[in-house]
């Protein structure tokens, strides 16, 4: 049962660890600043770096719920006045296959902060469940831990792998499993925000995601390690061997 348990814990711990790992680097402005003056972004849209900002804002307030639509966003792109439709102006997301889109990423990040959450209660509960069942919580937790994250390394490294040989193709499968259309396929010439966001932005944040989600685990690996090392009688431990 403890190890069922501490297994348990472990692949939580895994999952609350991946979705962060995707959640700070998408909402990380920073990133964004630096992408857009190493893509030279606002210059290529012909708008101000500024309102630039200030449009990421407001797209991902829209992504993580905090406003309800993507209309009535304000700026100037390469002269034009853009806003609210109501005052007789173009919508900055205009194009319909961008709005569906954008709902479509909306709905996914839905789902993953509750797959975040689940994780965070779940694996609280475990804890809390060891901690009464009277076992060796952080000795469990550091080898069951260790095993998981090792694992996930070498299937993650696998994984590079194959992306690395074609980032072009690995992105577009990336989008066939998780949209079921096409309004992914967005045109230059019609959606800003395929300008906003060019292929060169989703390689960087690519490997902004998958150095996180190695670091920590790694950080995981290592300091189990030296906690089942410190204590040498865990060497010893079988499924009988504790309570």
């Amino acid at each position: 049962m403890r190890y069922v348990l501490g297994y348990t814990a472990a692949l939580l711990l895994l999952a609350l660890i991946l979705c962060q790992s995707i959640i700070i680097p998408t909402f990380f402005m920073p990133f964004f600043h630096r992408q857009y003056t190493r893509l030279e972004v606002a210059q290529n849209m012909q708008m101000d770096f500024d309102e630039l900002i200030h449009v990421t804002e407001e797209l991902l307030d829209y992504m993580r719920g905090r406003r309800d639509n993507l209309q009535g966003i304000r700026a100037t792109v390469a002269g034009e006045e853009r806003g609210p439709a109501e005052e007789g102006l173009r919508e900055f997301f205009d194009c319909r296959e961008e709005i569906i889109h954008m709902e479509d990423v909306r709905v996914l990040y839905d789902r993953l902060y509750v797959v975040r959450n689940v994780a965070f209660w779940g694996l609280s509960a475990i804890i809390l469940a060891m901690v009464l069942l009277k076992y060796r919580v952080p000795y469990l937790l550091a080898r069951c831990s260790r095993e998981v994250m090792a694992g996930f390394l070498g299937l993650g490294l696998i994984l590079v792998g194959a992306v690395s040989l074609n980032f072009d193709r690995a992105f577009e499968i990336f989008h066939l499993i998780l949209f079921d259309n096409d309004y992914w396929l967005l045109n230059p010439r019609q959606s800003l925000l395929i300008n906003m966001v060019p292929i060169e932005f989703f390689m960087d944040i690519a490997v902004f995601i998958g150095a996180l989600m190695a670091l920590v685990p790694i950080i995981i690996i290592v300091v189990a390690s030296l906690m089942l090392r410190r204590d040498k009688q865990l060497d010893r431990l079988n499924f009988g061997g504790i309570r």
